[in-house]
């Protein structure tokens, strides 16, 4: 951990118009959801400095811990509101060290299903091991209730999840900042909870199929007395691309109703292993349709996965559709990799198309 630890920046008082490039935090991830008029965004983030004034830059964002920042849109994006911290690590608990990407589903009974990755430090060499975890929140401005145990653990499920067809490495060495059998670190993370068309909820998470071939975990939820809990952990969700994936994540899913097609966007990475020159990585946004949420997926149109035009975005959701009109309006942070005065905001809403080769005309 740093020497010098992040301020924790109050709420901006200004009005963000055009994306958010905000003066006091760097930002990436993102996930939505709607409350009436209300369009409620979250992000992770950082400051921009230390406690001590000193800046932090952006390339060292791994050593410090995060909070989850929310938003709020009436604008249907095109400005936002600045509303403050609403989440960050707590010591004794299995989000002590940080707190990755998650999401946010409004139940049918008017609670906010929260959904975060914890993570736990175990050592100096192992500050990865990456947790699924759940949170109430009684309107989507707090997380209220954490439950106290994860939904899924990579130590205490090992056995379970490979079982199930997911590949972690050795048991004792989860969580290594050196990565996976020579590939990028464990990846367990990024939960994403949804309704299908029939009402049950599942989650999706980034996970692998083996130690260089990103995948999506699949699993479907059910609550009992004491909180949610994972009724089904079913096989990976592979991807038609998935050789050129590394790392699958922050995926979401949306379902077309005219046409019973499922979506999923993902944010796709190729690092090979842990300290690869960025130079020599990509990442994009890619998206894949199914018409069951097991699968298969495929190419979204044809034999395209990657969404064109959206040069350095990643960790995006989609705020709105147009199924009719093969149309999408997409929230995305914007990679380190872009120009230095772009790097970790959040980009203007943008318009996509989505339509598969096999929807009506």
């Amino acid at each position: 951990m740093p020497l010098s630890l992040p301020t924790l920046p109050p709420a901006f008082p200004g009005l963000f118009t055009g994306g958010i490039n905000h003066p006091d935090l760097w930002l990436w991830d993102s996930w939505t959801y709607r409350d009436g008029d209300t369009l409620n965004l979250y992000t992770l983030a950082l400051s921009r400095k230390a406690e001590d004034g000193s800046d932090i830059d952006h390339s060292e964002r791994n050593n410090y811990p995060f909070h989850f920042r929310r938003f709020k849109s009436v604008d249907n994006g095109a400005s936002w509101h600045d509303l403050g911290a609403i989440f960050e690590p707590a010591a004794g608990t299995y989000y002590d060290r940080n707190v990755w990407s998650g999401s946010a589903l409004k139940l049918p009974d008017g609670r906010v299903l929260m959904g975060f990755t914890g993570l736990r430090r175990v050592d100096d060499d192992h500050l990865f091991l990456q947790n699924i975890g759940l949170a109430i929140s009684k309107d989507g401005h707090t997380l209220d209730t954490v439950q106290p145990a994860p939904l899924s653990c990579p130590r205490r499920d090992y056995e379970a999840i490979i079982a199930a067809g997911y590949f972690l490495g050795p048991k004792n060495n989860l969580g290594s900042k050196d990565g996976e059998d020579s590939g990028p670190i464990l990846a367990w993370r990024d939960p994403y909870f949804f309704l299908d068309k029939d009402g049950k909820l599942h989650c999706l998470w980034s996970a692998k199929i083996s130690a260089k071939v990103g995948a999506i975990a699949h699993a479907t939820l059910i609550e009992t007395g004491t909180g949610f809990e994972i009724e089904t952990l079913h096989p990976p969700l592979t991807l038609p691309d998935a050789n050129t994936i590394t790392q699958a994540e922050v995926p979401k899913v949306y379902f077309d109703d005219a046409e019973q097609i499922y979506y999923m966007l993902v944010s796709a990475c190729d690092r090979l292993y842990e300290g690869q020159d960025d130079s020599e990585v990509s990442k994009t946004l890619r998206l894949y349709t199914a018409e069951k949420i097991s699968g298969p997926w495929a190419p979204y149109r044809g034999k395209q996965t990657i969404l064109p035009n959206l040069p350095h975005m990643f960790g995006a959701g989609i705020i709105e559709t147009d199924f009719e009109n093969g149309t999408a309006s997409l929230i995305a942070p914007i990679t380190e990799f872009a120009p230095k005065d772009l790097q970790l905001t959040i980009a203007p809403v943008q318009t996509i198309k989505v339509r598969p080769d096999s929807a009506k005309a």
